[in-house]
């Protein structure tokens, strides 16, 4: 008795290595801000799509840790990080980040060759395949992806510090600061005129002769 034949899909996943996931048991999800789609779990490889927010993807599986998910967003299929995606739990909304083992999801590793050989093809990076073969070697599982920067509406950056006074204490423009006036001198010899004898008197009129 033969068995029964698989799927086509499977099948082809099967030779190709490549852990395939029927599209009934994809997961939706939603993008909740702009992230790239990139073409394995990391940063470092090539992005294949921008996705804006409240793009829909359909989820295949994340890495161990859910930092990074296989994700389809229309034609294009790639790696998201999953603190970007958002699914339905059973209490509603959740990020698959922090939430995928209670939404049930696959954990399902990277394997650059079928994978860049299955999608990629026809990318202008697949030209550099060895390039990213090399870096996939040094990190199978890819790199985390950087922390989200939450800001609230009307943030603003804080103004700049108020710029130092120059060496010496002196404000701007190289003026030194004006002084109090001081006393004022004395006059040698307690007051008097040099000399130090009185006032001069009148010398008499010569009589004329």
């Amino acid at each position: 008795m033969r068995p029964a034949a698989l799927p086509k899909r499977l099948l082809l996943a099967a030779l190709l290595g490549v852990s395939a996931v029927p599209a009934a048991q994809a997961f939706p999800a939603t993008v909740v801000t702009t992230v790239h789609m990139r073409a394995g779990p990391s940063v470092y490889y090539p992005q294949v799509a921008l996705l804006m927010p409240g793009t829909p993807v359909e989820v295949f599986g994340c890495e161990t840790g859910y930092g990074w998910c296989d994700a389809a967003a229309g034609p294009s299929r790639g790696w998201v990080a999953a603190q970007y995606l958002q699914g339905m739990g059973p209490q509603g909304p959740v990020v698959i980040a922090g939430a995928g083992a209670l939404l049930a999801l696959p954990i399902i590793s990277f394997s650059f060759g079928p994978y860049w050989d299955s999608y990629y093809r026809g990318s202008p990076w697949y030209g550099r395949r060895s390039y990213y073969y090399n870096y996939w070697n040094r990190y199978p599982h890819g790199r985390p992806p950087p922390p989200p920067m939450h800001r609230p509406p009307g943030w603003r950056p804080p103004p700049p510090p108020p710029p130092r006074p120059p060496p010496g204490g002196r404000p701007p423009g190289g003026k030194p600061p004006p002084t109090a006036p001081g006393p004022k001198p004395r006059p040698p010899g307690g007051g008097r005129p040099p000399g130090g004898g009185g006032p001069p008197q009148a010398q008499p009129m010569p009589q004329p002769r």
